[in-house]
């Protein structure tokens, strides 16, 4: 029996030999489901017919304690009767987390191994390692193992507001809180320090970490705060944020980024606490 807070999944390179078998089957960046059906994974009765479509199989670990592939499909199985493809986006905000979780590492997974098929220091094919999830030089003796980028995302309180910013693609009216990459060297903490200050001219203080999550557009982990503003002066950087304002809880913009994001979560978060601290 795997922790519950592991949420069913446990990843693994090699089949447990479980008398059933899951699918998640994967075309191009979407993910294949039946029609009417909310589920990710389809069972390997019903992924026989996908199998003339098959390109490439790789063991993800054990769902719910089942033994579970991701398949790449051809794009000629868009056709197919009975199914339709779903874009990552839109799973995001209609599946479950636990769900989200798996077809993001499904995704990844197979770009890794498509952007990783050379050794980067020799130029040599590599191939799969049979004891972990990595992709080994034979020549250079070096493992390739998944991408996995990290970023920090923070919602900064002054009191009863919260700073928000808009990047330059994203449509009037938008807004989010604040994020970036980590550098090369860098802990979380000054990731944070340097992101906030660089693209609002913010200084932050009270640091509070508040969860990560998998974010497979293409390959990052989110990292989520809460933070207190030192400095309120806003100065944007005009390059990754053209406008950032400081909104009162209960008048926040309109477009927010979904529950189901990290940014969503924080946003409510925040306005949990200070509806909590205003009420006394």
């Amino acid at each position: 029996m795997i922790p519950p807070a592991l949420e069913g999944f446990f990843p693994a390179n090699s089949h447990a030999g479980t008398a059933e078998r899951y699918v998640v089957p994967v075309v191009g960046r979407d993910i294949l489901i039946a029609t009417g059906s909310r589920e990710v994974v389809v069972e390997r009765e019903q992924a026989d017919v996908m199998r003339f479509f098959c390109e490439r199989r790789i063991v993800l670990g054990q769902w719910n304690g089942i033994d579970c592939e991701v398949w790449q499909l051809s794009s000629e199985c868009r056709s197919m009767e009975g199914f339709g493809v779903t874009d990552l986006r839109s799973l995001l905000l209609s599946v479950s987390d636990d769900q989200f979780a798996l077809v993001s590492r499904a995704v990844q997974m197979l770009e890794w191994q498509t952007t990783h098929r050379y050794c980067g220091a020799c130029g040599a094919a590599t191939e799969s390692a049979t004891e972990d999830h990595a992709l080994r030089c034979l020549a250079c003796n070096i493992s390739v193992y998944p991408r996995i980028s990290p970023c920090v995302i923070v919602l900064v309180r002054d009191g009863e507001r919260c700073l928000l910013g808009r990047q330059m693609t994203w449509p009037e009216g938008r807004f989010s809180a604040l994020a970036g990459f980590l550098e090369a060297g860098e802990s979380a903490e000054q990731a944070l320090h340097r992101e906030v200050f660089e693209e609002a001219g913010v200084e932050i203080s009270n640091i509070r970490y508040v969860g990560s999550q998998a974010w497979p557009f293409p390959g990052q982990l989110m990292l989520g705060f809460l933070a207190d503003a030192v400095t309120t002066e806003i100065n944007v950087d005009g390059i990754e944020i053209v406008e950032a304002h400081w909104w009162h809880y209960n008048q926040l913009p309109d477009i927010l980024p979904p529950i189901a994001t990290m940014s969503g979560r924080l946003i409510a978060q925040f306005i949990e606490e200070a509806e909590a601290a205003a009420a006394g």
